[in-house]
């Protein structure tokens, strides 16, 4: 509902500009006193005709029909004014609406007592969340030479960037899950550096760090991953985001800041 409430406020904008620049079109057609215009060509030559006060279209002469171009600009722009307004009027209460109204809310309003009576259809934003980080699973096992790394969670991971990155999302309040196995088409499994939880929409989320991109083979075998996760519903920018780094061009922490950003609107 956050993802839905964002892009409301996103076409309000776009709407509130759309109103600026028709209020500046109104002004520009002057103290126009409307009327009914109709238009016709005739040998690629447009010509304006007027309703009189007998109700009858008058041919306007060229050098008049600067008055009847104004009045059809008039008219065309009044109307998207009309509808704009309205849109905006319609957005703005829905927006309301569903900042103080949403089916989370109802079971979250209940008394403790009551919420035992009943299965939610919708569970709980935070309860969700919570369950999602609470799930025990068991990642890959390190080897006796990883050098040992901590992150602020105080979870075990093999690189510095990695650190960086997991420690980024903790204080981002992103949730996330380090290693955690994904079962694939086929039954094969991966363990992605990262699976982010997309709270909005309830899915997970993968991120894949590469940190040896100048190693051919490591570049290969990545890159042969990130075919099988295409091919197995996960496409970059959506539900899959990827870093990258080598031995000359180390991982860049303003690459997961649009990665965040992303993960967030």
């Amino acid at each position: 509902m956050r993802r839905l409430i964002v892009e409301i406020k996103k076409e309000k904008k776009k709407i509130e500009k759309i109103c600026e620049t028709v209020e500046q079109q109104l002004l520009q057609c002057g103290d126009v006193q409307g009327g009914s215009v109709d238009v016709k060509e005739k040998h690629a030559t447009l010509q304006f005709y007027i309703k009189g006060n007998n109700q009858k279209y008058e041919y306007i002469p060229a050098g008049e029909k600067e008055k009847a171009e104004k009045i059809v600009r008039y008219k065309y722009y009044r109307k998207i004014e009309k509808i704009a307004k309205k849109e905006l009027e319609l957005l703005t209460r829905l927006e309301i609406f569903l900042e103080t109204h949403s089916m989370e809310m109802v079971f979250e309003s209940m008394a403790k007592t009551k919420r035992k009576l009943v299965e939610p259809v919708v569970i709980p934003r935070e309860q969700y969340r919570n369950t999602w980080l609470e799930e025990e699973y068991e990642g890959k096992n390190f080897s006796e030479d990883n050098v040992e790394i901590y992150t602020e969670r105080g979870e075990r991971v093999r690189s510095k960037s990695e650190k960086i990155i997991a420690d980024k999302l903790y204080r981002e309040d992103i949730p996330y899950r380090y290693e955690y196995p994904l079962i694939l088409p086929g039954g094969i499994v991966f363990y992605p550096d990262f699976t982010i939880l997309d709270e909005e929409n309830r899915r997970n989320i993968i991120y894949e760090h590469f940190g040896m991109m100048d190693d051919e083979r490591y570049a290969n075998n990545a890159i042969e991953k990130l075919r099988m996760y295409a091919n197995s519903g996960y496409h970059l920018g959506d539900n899959l985001f990827v870093t990258m780094e080598t031995s000359t061009k180390p991982f860049d922490s303003r690459m997961l800041d649009g990665i965040i950003e992303q993960i967030k609107s």
